[in-house]
């Protein structure tokens, strides 16, 4: 009779077979709610689940020992808590921290073509070649349009101050203000108004496709096109 009972426990699982012994222990005396928290803490001991795992590694087979148990979902949720937690960032800070790298990304550009203009115009200086201006023109002219074309002349307007060390005015020229801020004061205002007007008159009446110098001198080059924006547009236009 007990060689038959043993035999009918070990065919059980192990929790089943540990709730009848101790049903037959305990008799009328047995809880279950008792005798269910002291068999979890020993499987919890038996089993305990690593609190590390690589990225791309399924927790399967950590629990194959456990999977044949009644209790295997309790055993399942007890491995997830042990998990690293995911990130919680909020959407904001998220979102907010990539504005700042876009704002510091798109200063840290305009700085840089502030400098290679600044270069166009060292390099005008170095040279003896009679049109090395336009080179220098062209730079200073592809800034400006391509910040007032996307609404950013303001924002234009302020590093350009910022990169020369010279006092904020909303109300400058852009063509005049990059001028002034990459020729190291080495143009008087007089030559700067000039190259000012004669690149406003460009960028009136310029053809896309068509190069700079190439419309500059057909219009008889910086002083021909400084004097039909002032016969023509007026020096207010900008």
């Amino acid at each position: 009779m007990i060689r038959c009972a043993e035999l009918r426990l070990s065919i059980l699982s192990a929790r089943t077979a540990k709730y009848v012994e101790a049903r037959v222990r305990e008799g009328d005396n047995f809880d279950y709610r008792r005798w269910l928290r002291q068999v979890r803490g020993e499987e919890d001991q038996a089993n305990q689940v690593p609190t590390v795992y690589s990225s791309g590694e399924s927790v399967a087979s950590e629990l194959a020992d456990l999977t044949a148990t009644p209790d295997r979902l309790d055993a399942r949720k007890k491995s997830e808590a042990v998990l690293p937690a995911k990130s919680t960032l909020s959407p904001r800070a998220v979102y907010g921290s990539g504005q700042k790298a876009g704002r510091k990304s798109a200063q840290d550009r305009l700085r840089r073509r502030l400098i290679r203009v600044s270069d166009a115009f060292d390099e005008f200086q170095e040279s003896r070649a009679r049109d090395a201006v336009y080179k220098y023109l062209a730079a200073v002219f592809a800034v400006v349009v391509d910040h007032k074309g996307r609404r950013l002349t303001k924002r234009l307007l302020r590093r350009a101050f910022k990169f020369a060390g010279r006092s904020h005015d909303r109300n400058a020229d852009p063509f005049a203000t990059v001028i002034r801020c990459t020729c190291e004061r080495n143009v008087d205002n007089k030559t700067i108004s000039k190259w000012a007007r004669s690149l406003r008159y460009v960028a009136y009446c310029k053809v896309p496709r068509t190069k700079l110098r190439t419309f500059m001198k057909r219009m008889g080059g910086i002083n021909g096109c400084a004097d039909r924006h002032s016969r023509y547009l007026g020096r207010g236009t900008r």
